[in-house]
């Protein structure tokens, strides 16, 4: 009686660590999904100022291609999010409404100054929020989104470079 009672109760235990430990999961898959969806808004609106904006056609090129790459993105994500019950709450710090704010007002070779150190600034969040998605336990879908967005994250990581230097300045 005593080992059933035990075995039981081991069960019990190993149960609502189960039950305790998917929560978790699923909050941190969330949680890197509205990073991911939220990155890949900001990044497309400001990319369409930069189609307005920029008189550089090298950087209406990569902000195109920012575009197509974050709806590709963004459609996984949010075929994620639907898949597994994911409310993704999606608010744009302070300093992001205000970058977005002032590119408005800028043309040219200003803009595209402030609109390469805001993408370096994303890709490099991207490049850290992929690798915890691609890291992450349980869902295969949000794993394969951080693999993506990885492959994305590389190539962007090269060009933006290229793209400030014909600009004539470099990020630190």
């Amino acid at each position: 009686m005593k080992r059933s009672f035990f075995s039981f109760f081991s069960m019990g235990l190993l149960a609502a660590g189960l039950f305790f430990a998917a929560p978790s999961a699923m909050l941190a898959q969330e949680a890197v999904l509205t990073r991911i969806s939220r990155n890949s808004q900001i990044e497309t609106q400001m990319s369409k100022m930069a189609l307005k904006n920029s008189a550089n056609a090298d950087v209406k090129k990569f902000a195109k291609q920012m575009i197509k790459d974050n709806n590709d993105i963004g459609g996984r994500v949010f075929s994620a999010a639907i898949t597994y019950g994911y409310h993704l709450q999606i608010d744009p710090s302070d300093a992001t409404s205000q970058a977005e704010k002032k590119m408005k007002q800028l043309t040219g070779t200003d803009f595209d100054k402030m609109y390469l150190v805001q993408m370096d600034a994303f890709v490099k969040d991207d490049k850290e929020v992929a690798a915890e998605a691609s890291g992450t336990q349980g869902e295969g879908d949000v794993s394969a989104i951080g693999d993506r967005l990885q492959g994305l994250v590389e190539s962007r990581a090269k060009q933006i470079p290229e793209l400030t230097s014909a600009e004539g300045f470099k990020i630190q």
